[in-house]
């Protein structure tokens, strides 16, 4: 996620919308792990279970696919 900032905005003054929507939690949740970046709505719980799940799926095809070549 690329930082937003504003230099002429001190402590203690209004955020804009846009700004506050990111720090609350906002409408999108990025996670990078490695090369991987996920992206969604939800938590970052709900994006790390969907990293999760994809390199179980990944190892799980690669598995097949080297088992299949050995036969």
């Amino acid at each position: 996620m690329e930082a937003k900032e504003n230099p002429g905005q001190g402590p203690g003054t209004e955020i804009a919308a846009e700004n506050a929507a990111d720090v609350s939690g906002g409408d999108c949740t990025t996670v990078s792990v490695g090369p991987v970046t996920v992206s969604g709505s939800g938590s970052v719980g709900d994006a790390l279970i969907s990293i999760y799940d994809g390199a179980v799926s990944a190892t799980s095809h690669v598995i097949e696919t080297v088992a299949n070549a050995a036969k």
